[in-house]
């Protein structure tokens, strides 16, 4: 069956870095070769054109939006009033909205309810932690607005387990709930011939993932061992990483790498002893399965989602406690043969849930019940 289908995310790669936009991007051009036609939508910036048919096989619209109050305050959260009528007049199957949480996918699920299409609405990421402005704004929003969109949503995916309970208690009935988590090439991920960094951390510089602790951590760790780390990917918490690390003194221990394509993270993650992935907060992280598709031992916040996707493969220490991470990183490099068997039990987990050949005919099952409806 081929499908028309109508994709909303506020952000795509390669505009915006990021799990989400990554994989929206990979799922687009996998189902454009399976023989769907997929169009994107998405916020305009001024650097890229409005039309655009990505090599990969799909269509990109990108929609000029307005201004809105909360932008002076640095949210990102656009608001394009031309996706009304691009979702409602256009001859779609079917209406796929990625991040409930802004306002481009909650309005592509007004507009599909509007016009009698099936919604199928994705669930990246529940709340952020922000400033306190933001975060009662999300508060807010979750209990008002995202809720509407969850529960008037024809099927709603959640990427992990806790995710899927946490919708639940929004009101959204159980069986229009579907855990389909994100998926990998795991062939892209290959062990390098040389581990020229000591530890690696690899994603969005905000507030919920942590990189203060760890940070705080490879200074205690400095005291006793030498160290090469890289942090790499940007975000609004990347001015105070850098007074912190020159604050810390580590300089010339904590490299930032502020851009790198998907290529070069690839490389970097082989070329890596240790993943670090210190989050306070976390769905379901592309980064995570990367580095367990490489092969690497992964030492992780001990929060459920990760749990859930790292398994035994995993090392754990309690968020926000940089002390306990610092003794599971030393334990992590100090054991040659712990590292080669938790990475290889990494990749096993990858290989057997997390591949695009395990995810895509579950999507495609979604996708023909959310039509049957």
């Amino acid at each position: 069956m081929r499908l028309r289908i109508c994709r909303v995310t506020h952000a795509l790669y390669p505009d915006f870095i990021g799990g989400h936009a990554i994989f929206c991007h990979e799922l687009s051009e996998r189902q454009a070769k399976a023989g769907h036609r997929v169009e994107i939508f998405t916020a305009r910036t001024k650097s890229l054109p409005k039309n655009q048919f990505v090599n990969a096989g799909y269509s990109v619209t990108r929609l000029d939006r307005v201004w809105m109050p909360w932008d002076s305050l640095g949210m990102y959260n656009p608001v394009t009033p031309a996706l009304h009528a691009a979702v409602t007049e256009g001859k779609w199957d079917l209406v796929d909205a990625h991040s409930y949480l802004f306002w481009m996918p909650a309005l592509s699920v007004k507009a599909a309810v509007e016009a009698g299409k099936p919604a199928v609405t994705t669930v990246h990421g529940f709340m952020a932690l922000r400033d306190w402005l933001t975060n009662f704004s999300q508060r807010a929003y979750l209990f008002s607005v995202g809720a509407w969109v969850l529960k008037n949503s024809t099927r709603v995916v959640c990427l992990t387990k806790s995710y899927a309970r946490e919708v639940t208690n929004l009101g959204v009935r159980r069986q229009n709930i579907s855990v389909i988590p994100l998926a990998v090439e795991p062939d892209r991920f290959k062990q390098g011939e040389h581990e020229r960094i000591d530890i690696l951390w690899v994603g969005r510089m905000v507030a919920e993932k942590g990189l203060n602790t760890l940070v705080e951590a490879v200074s205690l760790m400095r005291r006793t061992r030498r160290l090469r780390v890289v942090l790499v990917g940007d975000g609004p918490e990347r001015n105070e990483l850098v007074a912190l690390v020159r604050k810390l003194k580590l300089t010339g221990v904590i490299t930032f790498k502020f851009k790198a394509g998907r290529d070069e993270v690839a490389e970097l993650l082989g070329e890596a002893t240790v993943f670090a992935f210190p989050s306070l907060k976390e769905g379901l992280p592309l980064a995570l399965l990367e580095a367990m598709a490489s092969r690497k031992i992964v030492v992780a916040s001990n929060i459920p989602s990760i749990r859930e996707a790292l398994g035994d493969a995993g090392l754990y220490f309690p968020p926000g406690n940089p002390e306990e991470l610092a003794e599971r990183l030393e334990e992590a490099l100090d054991g040659r043969q712990l590292r080669k068997e938790k990475g290889r039990l990494a990749r096993d987990i990858v290989d057997e849930r997390f591949t695009w050949a395990a995810i895509l005919p579950r999507l495609e099952q979604l996708y023909s019940e959310a039509l049957r409806e």
